[in-house]
């Protein structure tokens, strides 16, 4: 006998009666309370709770289905409420290999720079706003050469990557510079706070993710400056990778922290990035071997 089936065994034998009024009040009570319950689970298990209740074969006592609803309710909370620490974050981090990454600045609803990176390509691809137009970098260090070309123009330079361009390179690697606060999870202060923020305090919640702050204080050499800095993440709840990154500082304790800068976070694939820097450069085997400036035709050099 199945589980499902001690249960209904168990609930048939209690012969438990109460009034019609009696029943309908605490059915009621029960259905609000297991919507609010599920309220945040996927669509799926929201709809696989309410089928199984419209389905029961047999007529529960109302006292008794308010009871199992509720339980069955915190059960899937429980299961499903996972917390995440910055220590998994990082660990989530560390293992990807492809991502994409949009800087924006305060106030700005387009991205200052995208940096697409791939470790399985040996490529990273920067797009960055100069003035009125974009300017494209990519860095192929498996070939060692640095290509840059603007959108507006079908020129494009190439030079050979240096050992010292190299190292001053990877000192900016893209799955760190401004995403995690410190490039090194042992680095963090001690006394930092790490706290869940409440889907209801944030402006924009995204779907699918869960909202986190670290906070910690930053002095000066001397100590007589202080910087409260506040690192909100929000973290896929299938994958533990950040969707989205938020900076903000203030001067004093009894401040409001100041909005500085946010970062968005997609994890394309190889195909996706190479696709992207093929459009652009075109296909790796045709780039030039050696490092030239290819201007366009009729152009001033």
């Amino acid at each position: 006998m199945s589980s499902a089936d001690n249960i209904e065994r168990a609930i048939a034998e209690l012969n438990l009666t109460t009034r019609a009024e009696t029943d309908k009040r605490i059915l009621n009570d029960a259905y609000a309370a297991l919507g609010k319950a599920v309220h945040k689970q996927q669509p799926t298990t929201d709809t696989g709770i309410w089928r199984m209740v419209v389905r029961s074969r047999f007529a529960v006592p109302a006292a008794v289905a308010a009871m199992i609803l509720l339980a069955f309710a915190l059960s899937v909370n429980i299961r499903t409420e996972k917390e995440v620490n910055i220590e998994g974050i990082y660990g989530a981090l560390s293992k990807v290999e492809n991502i994409h990454i949009s800087k924006f600045q305060t106030g700005r609803t387009s991205p200052d720079q995208q940096v697409w990176a791939s470790e399985t390509l040996g490529a990273k691809l920067f797009k960055t706003e100069v003035g009125n137009q974009a300017q494209y970098t990519l860095w192929d260090t498996q070939n060692r050469i640095k290509m840059i070309k603007f959108l507006s123009s079908n020129s494009v330079k190439t030079v050979p990557i240096t050992q010292e361009m190299l190292a001053e390179l990877e000192k900016s690697a893209a799955k760190s510079a401004d995403m995690v606060p410190f490039s090194d999870r042992n680095d963090i202060p001690s006394d930092a706070q790490w706290s869940r923020i409440d889907d209801r305090e944030i402006p924009a919640a995204i779907p699918g993710t869960k909202a986190y702050d670290l906070t910690w204080v930053v002095k000066s050499t001397d100590s007589q400056a202080v910087v409260h800095r506040k690192w909100r993440v929000f973290v896929e709840d299938r994958t533990n990778l950040p969707k989205r990154i938020e900076w903000y500082a203030k001067s004093r304790p009894e401040d409001e922290y100041g909005f500085e800068r946010f970062v968005v976070i997609a994890y394309p694939s190889e195909n996706e990035i190479q696709n992207i820097i093929k459009n652009i450069f075109g296909p790796r085997d045709g780039r030039p071997d050696d490092p030239e400036y290819i201007g366009t035709p009729g152009a001033q050099r």
